[in-house]
């Protein structure tokens, strides 16, 4: 069961340049090095008797990925003025339910070496959240942006170290389940940067890399062996669904698929994370 509450999660779903590449590289050799560490020294997490608490945080971190790259998306949808009312809906319940996760995770008797990366997740979310609820502007986008990459990287090194601190194939489906929801919104958040009229060149590229993250772990999904009825069904309506999100995400012509692709996004977001807590709920059987 995830520790946020069933309320809020509904009202949640009513709703670059050679140094900054340098800058990502340097995150993930540090990720990557103490990911590696922790392995070693089997020093990764603790508190966890079984497998369902443990499933139950991987998903909660993970949901913290998503909404790094959905705050972006929002704000970005207010500034273009695609469906002005809705957009500052999540974007002011998206950094709600940000920081009531990250309190949570913060209460966790976590590691020393995750309780680090997580307090770099709390440091640049103090930069971070100011900028959600200030004024939008265009400058703000392009800051907030930069700042989203970094949360998002911080994110992914925290799910990281909880599904490895025990390797079952639950935790991994779902961290990889889970980190679909966030491709949903990074998508639809470059699309919007790219609408905005930002460096599409970079956008490109970052867009096609998501792509190719999403299809191929969409086919991982699918094809697991562990996947119930119930998950096949929803994982055929993802299927379905990510042809036409991958269609409009082509469809730069006019400002009239910005609203399709903020819609596409939401229908594979809200599917996606049916799907996760399908693969939580494995880890209770």
């Amino acid at each position: 069961m995830s520790p946020v509450s069933i309320e809020r999660l509904g009202l949640f779903y009513m709703s670059k340049t050679e140094s900054k590449k340098e800058k990502k590289a340097a995150w993930y050799r540090c990720g990557y090095a103490l990911l590696i560490f922790v392995l070693l020294t089997g020093d990764i997490a603790t508190g966890y008797a079984d497998d369902s608490a443990l499933a139950a945080a991987v998903n909660v971190a993970g949901r913290q990925r998503m909404l790094s790259q959905r705050i972006v998306k929002a704000y970005c949808e207010l500034g273009l003025d695609v469906l002005p009312e809705r957009a500052d809906q999540q974007l002011k319940e998206s950094v709600g339910l940000f920081e009531e996760q990250l309190a949570y995770l913060r209460r966790q008797d976590f590691n020393p070496n995750t309780r680090i990366v997580l307090d770099q997740v709390v440091n640049i979310w103090t930069q971070f959240k100011p900028l959600a609820l200030g004024t939008v502007t265009r400058d703000g986008a392009g800051r907030m942006q930069a700042l989203s990459e970094d949360l998002l990287y911080a994110s992914e090194r925290v799910v990281a170290l909880l599904e490895a601190s025990e390797g079952s194939r639950v935790a991994f489906l779902v961290n990889l389940s889970g980190r679909q929801r966030m491709l949903s919104q990074r998508l639809a958040k470059l699309y919007m940067l790219y609408s905005w009229g930002f460096d599409s060149r970079q956008l490109d590229i970052q867009m096609k890399v998501a792509k190719e993250e999403f299809s191929d772990a969409l086919k991982t999904l699918v094809n697991d062996p562990k996947n119930t009825d119930d998950i096949r069904r929803e994982l055929d309506a993802v299927t379905v669904q990510w042809r036409w999100f991958e269609l409009a995400l082509d469809l730069k012509a006019t400002d009239s698929y910005r609203l399709i692709v903020s819609d596409a996004s939401e229908w594979i977001l809200n599917n996606m994370d049916a799907i996760t807590h399908l693969y939580e709920g494995l880890a209770d059987g």
